[in-house]
C-alpha cells in the first residue's frame, strides 16, 4: 500500500472511531477532526491510546463502554492484574483476521490436507480458538488438544501423523523429548520469547531431532495477528493489511528511522469492535523494511525484545532492564532469576549483575558480557554469578532509591 491509499485507509478509520465516544473526546482535546489528515504528518499528530485509558474503557459494562457494539459477535478475555478485561469481535473482525492469517499459513507453507493440533488454551482466552478458526477458514483439519496432557497428546499426534504442531515451544519441545512426534514439518509457536532468544529455534530443532520450518508469531489479546514469520526465516512480517504499525523513541513519542529501537505502536486499519488507534504497546522493537519472498516487507527482524516503560538512562544511553534477561535466557547454565544494580561513584554510573546460575555459568562470564555489550551497548563494570538469588525486583537504581521494576 503506497502513502497515498494508506492515509486514506487510517482517515477512514479515524472517521469510523470519531464515532466511539472513547476516541471522540480523545481528537476533540487535540482539536483534531477526522478530515484534517490528509498525509502522514497528520496522522502522527492523533494522541497516543494508552493501555490503562483503553483497558478502563473495555471494564464497563457493555451498554456503558463506547468500544462495544450491538455487532459483537465474540467475547474473549485477557488478565489485567487481578482482572479480566474482554477483547471483542464483530464478524466482519473475525473474518478480517481469518483472511490476513490464510495469507500467513501459505506463507509457512501450510497446506489445505495438513492435519493441524492446537495445543494452546481454549475457553475463555483467544489463543486457542484464534488458531482453530483461522486454519478452517484457510482450510485446513485441526485437532482441539489444548494445553497439558502430553502424553494423550502426543499419542493422538503421532496416531493422527499430525504436520502442523501450534504450541508454545516449552510444550512442544516436551512432546518431541520422549518418542518424538516425526510427522510434524511445520511448528508454530507463541506464548513465550522465541525470535528475540538467540539459539532457541536450534534448540528445538535438535529437540526434534530434525530441521523443519518454525513460525514465530507477536500478538496481544486486543490485537491479533500482528506479526508472524514465514517460512523464509527473514523475521516476523508486521500485518500490514491488517495494523499500521509505528516505532516511536518512547521519552519523545517521535517517530524513529528503520532500524532503530523504540516502541511499536499500533493502529487498526479496519476493525470494528474495540479498535486500537497509535496504541503504545510498551513493547520494545525494532522495525526494518526488507523485501521478502513472500510478499511482506515489514519485519520485526527479532521480534519484541523488553519493555519500554522499563527504560532508565546509564552511562549517557537508553538501557531496558528487560533486555538482560533476554539475553540470559540464550544461557543455559542460568536461571530466570536476576538482578541489575546501578550506582553512581564520582559522579559516573556504575552497572553491575548478579546472575542465579550454575558453577559452569562463571566459565562463561566474558561471553555473557560481550553479548550484553552488543545487544545493550552499555558496559557492565561487573558480573557475578550466585547459587541462589532471593526474590526481589529486578532492576536497583541507587542514584535515585530503589526502584522495582518487576519481581523475578
Amino acid at each position: 500500500m503506497n502513502e497515498e491509499s494508506l492515509v486514506s485507509v487510517l482517515r477512514e478509520q479515524v472517521e469510523r472511531l470519531y464515532r466511539m465516544d472513547f476516541y471522540k473526546n480523545k481528537l476533540d482535546q487535540a482539536r483534531i477532526r477526522p478530515s484534517d489528515i490528509r498525509s502522514m504528518e497528520d496522522f502522527r499528530k492523533v494522541p497516543f491510546t494508552h493501555s490503562p485509558e483503553f483497558i478502563e474503557e473495555l471494564l464497563k459494562e457493555p451498554s456503558n463502554c463506547s468500544l462495544y457494539s450491538e455487532d459483537v459477535t465474540r467475547v474473549n478475555f485477557s488478565p489485567s492484574g487481578s482482572q479480566l478485561y474482554p477483547v471483542y469481535q464483530t464478524n466482519a473482525d473475525i473474518k478480517r483476521m481469518n483472511e490476513v492469517s490464510a495469507r500467513s499459513f501459505e506463507a509457512a507453507g501450510v497446506k489445505k490436507s495438513d492435519l493441524c493440533a492446537v495445543t494452546f488454551g481454549y475457553h475463555l482466552f483467544i489463543a486457542g480458538i484464534f488458531y482453530q478458526t483461522q486454519l478452517e477458514y484457510y482450510g485446513a483439519k485441526v485437532i482441539p488438544l489444548g494445553p497439558g496432557e502430553s502424553e494423550r497428546a502426543r499419542k493422538i499426534i503421532n496416531h493422527y501423523r499430525v504436520s502442523v504442531l501450534i504450541s508454545n515451544p516449552t510444550f512442544a519441545m516436551k512432546l518431541a523429548a520422549a518418542d518424538g512426534i516425526p510427522s510434524v514439518r511445520i511448528l508454530f509457536v507463541g506464548g513465550e520469547p522465541f525470535t528475540s532468544v538467540d539459539g532457541y529455534a536450534d534448540r528445538v530443532r535438535a529437540t526434534f531431532g530434525r530441521d523443519l520450518t518454525i513460525i514465530d508469531s507477536y500478538g496481544m489479546a486486543a490485537c491479533s495477528p500482528l506479526a508472524r514469520s514465514c517460512r523464509y526465516g527473514t523475521g516476523l512480517h508486521v500485518m500490514d493489511d491488517f495494523v499500521f504499525a509505528e516505532v516511536i523513541d518512547p521519552e519523545t513519542g517521535e517517530n524513529v528511522p528503520y532500524g532503530e529501537k523504540g516502541e511499536l505502536v499500533i493502529t487498526h486499519l479496519y476493525k470494528e469492535a474495540a479498535p486500537l488507534l497509535r496504541y503504545r504497546t510498551g513493547d520494545l522493537t525494532i522495525m526494518e523494511r526488507k523485501e521478502c519472498k513472500c510478499g511482506r516487507d515489514i519485519t520485526l527482524p527479532k521480534g519484541v525484545f523488553g519493555r519500554t516503560d522499563e527504560m532508565l538512562k546509564v552511562k549517557g544511553v537508553k538501557f531496558w532492564p528487560s533486555q538482560v534477561g533476554t539475553i540470559l535466557s540464550t544461557f543455559p547454565e542460568c536461571s530466570n532469576r536476576y538482578r541489575v544494580v546501578v550506582s553512581c561513584r564520582k559522579g559516573v554510573d556504575v552497572l553491575e549483575l548478579v546472575v542465579e546460575g550454575s558453577n559452569a555459568m562463571r566459565d562463561r562470564i566474558d561471553e555473557l558480557s560481550v553479548r550484553l555489550k552488543q545487544e545493550t551497548l552499555i558496559a557492565f563494570n561487573t558480573i557475578t554469578v550466585v547459587p541462589n538469588l532471593e526474590q526481589g525486583p529486578i532492576m536497583v537504581d541507587k542514584r535515585k532509591g530503589n526502584q522495582d521494576i518487576s519481581f523475578i
